[in-house]
């Protein structure tokens, strides 16, 4: 009896292409690492280890500083930031923009420093995690009303503080107002005892009252 058998051809050079199939303990053994580098890579980001995660304020966190400058010739207004990161952040520089004034100068206050007037310390600053501080901003108004709700922005240039660990900068707008007029986020700090201090919610309207224009 004759059997069939099947002719001896080459075979395709695709299939050479095709890598044999793994063993299954090999194939969990990867599947697991991928897992644990994308759970670690996760954690690292959403822990701000990586990439800097800032909170918040402007003047949501409470009402807006106002002082005169130690010159005199200008006032200072506070804004607060917040570091919700598990690590330190490099504040490289930051910039604000006040409608109706002229900005002179933006500079870091440490929360624990009370002290008036302001002290304010250079660009690079570090900010703890998670921990909180204050943005000076000084300036001249340029009028003494404004019509803007939510009066003032600040940008900061954010920067992990990492040993050995590569981080990716980021610039952030703080997503409060320096000063929020509808929640009366504004207080400040007058040179008399003069009762219309407290009534003063316009930070242009009292800017000038403390540089003696109104």
């Amino acid at each position: 009896m004759n059997m069939l058998t099947a002719p001896d051809t080459d075979p395709d050079p695709i299939d050479k292409l095709i890598p044999p199939p793994r063993r299954w303990w090999v194939r969990l053994t990867a599947g697991l690492g991928l897992v644990l580098v994308v759970g670690f890579g996760s954690a690292l980001v959403g822990f701000g280890y990586v990439y800097p995660r800032p909170d918040c304020c402007g003047s949501g966190s409470g009402s807006a500083p106002m002082t005169l400058a130690p010159d005199g010739q200008a006032v200072t207004v506070q804004a607060y930031v917040f570091n919700s990161s598990g690590r330190d952040l490099d504040i490289l520089w930051a910039t604000a923009e006040l409608p109706g004034a002229r900005v002179l100068d933006v500079g870091f206050v440490d929360t624990a420093d009370l002290a008036l007037p302001v002290q304010t310390q250079p660009w690079p600053a570090t900010l703890g995690g998670p921990q909180s501080a204050r943005i000076a901003i000084t300036f001249v108004p340029e009028t003494c009303r404004t019509d803007v709700e939510n009066w003032g922005q600040v940008r900061l240039r954010l920067d992990v503080v990492n040993r050995w660990l590569p981080s990716i900068d980021r610039t952030y707008t703080l997503p409060d107002p320096v000063v929020g007029r509808q929640m009366n986020q504004l207080s400040v700090f007058p040179p008399d005892d003069d009762s219309r201090w407290s009534q003063m919610r316009d930070p242009l309207e009292a800017a000038c009252a403390l540089l003696g224009r109104g």
